[in-house]
């Protein structure tokens, strides 16, 4: 295990059960400690149980999708920042951003990358300077 996750809670919510296990194995071995929800109702159920410190959201799921998710999030649980992904080449991160995503990452991502962008994500949430953005994978 790699000491950069510093024990740190996320939840990640994907309906692909394959992105989810490999998002986690990863994040895992960077020393997060994660939980995986196969949709946005199970993850409600899990964000009214225990508390992350970061959200990485699908943006298309069947039921509730990410957006939806995502401003649940920011209504309930201001402090969690939520970082949405997707595969699509549509205007979606703008509609993220809008909506309050703290950044955005496009399937597939590099390894590197999406693990910068979850340790600047956290960090950011520590230090209480969370401020909306856009990450181009």
């Amino acid at each position: 295990m790699h000491p950069g996750g510093y024990g740190q809670q996320i939840l990640i919510v994907d309906n692909d059960a394959s992105v989810r296990s490999l998002l986690s194995a990863l994040l895992t071995y960077e020393g997060f400690n994660v939980v995986q929800s196969g949709n946005g109702l199970d993850a409600l159920q899990e964000l009214k149980t225990q508390h992350f410190d970061l959200v990485i959201s699908d943006y298309h799921m069947p039921g509730l999708n990410g957006i939806q998710l995502l401003a649940i999030c920011r209504h309930v649980w201001p402090e969690t920042p939520v970082v949405i992904v997707s595969g699509e080449d549509s205007d979606w991160r703008d509609r993220a951003i809008r909506e309050g995503a703290h950044a955005c990452a496009r399937k597939p991502y590099e390894r590197a990358q999406l693990i910068t962008l979850v340790r600047e994500v956290v960090m950011e949430k520590r230090s209480a300077r969370i401020a909306p953005q856009e990450v181009r994978a």
